[in-house]
């Protein structure tokens, strides 16, 4: 699988921790909650609408994509991605917040770079050296 399918946003089947087809495990991860508890519930809820649920549980299971190794680059991009699909509303906010810092800083930078002081302490290093 390529670099441009794996999409952190996506519902994946994870067959590596499931137990049958990786439905439940796939679930459990792309909400962030424990995989027991989604077993524990789909288990109750094919107990009370056995065709119907068991049915789309295999055609999950055939219709969605394994999980691909590699998808998140490391925890902080596992857990930012798991945020993000939790409360994309929040993480929306969150980022134009750190971009207006990002930018906020880089505009003291450079507004420190092209000041006469930078000049001045850069042509005084110059003559220590």
């Amino acid at each position: 699988m390529t670099s441009f399918n794996k999409r952190p946003t996506k519902l994946y089947k994870d067959p590596m921790k499931g137990r049958v087809m990786g439905v439940c495990a796939g679930i459990a991860d792309y909400f962030d909650i424990k995989v027991g508890v989604v077993r524990f519930l789909a288990f109750f809820a094919i107990l009370f609408t056995f065709p119907w649920l068991l049915i789309g549980y295999f055609i999950l299971g055939m219709a969605l994509d394994p999980k691909p190794e590699g998808l998140y680059e490391d925890e902080r991009e596992e857990e930012f991605w798991k945020q993000t699909r939790k409360s994309p509303d929040y993480t929306a906010a969150e980022l134009r917040r750190r971009f207006r810092d990002i930018e906020r800083r880089t505009s003291e930078m450079e507004a420190y770079m092209t000041s006469k002081r930078f000049r001045l302490e850069r042509e005084l290093r110059a003559l220590e050296d």
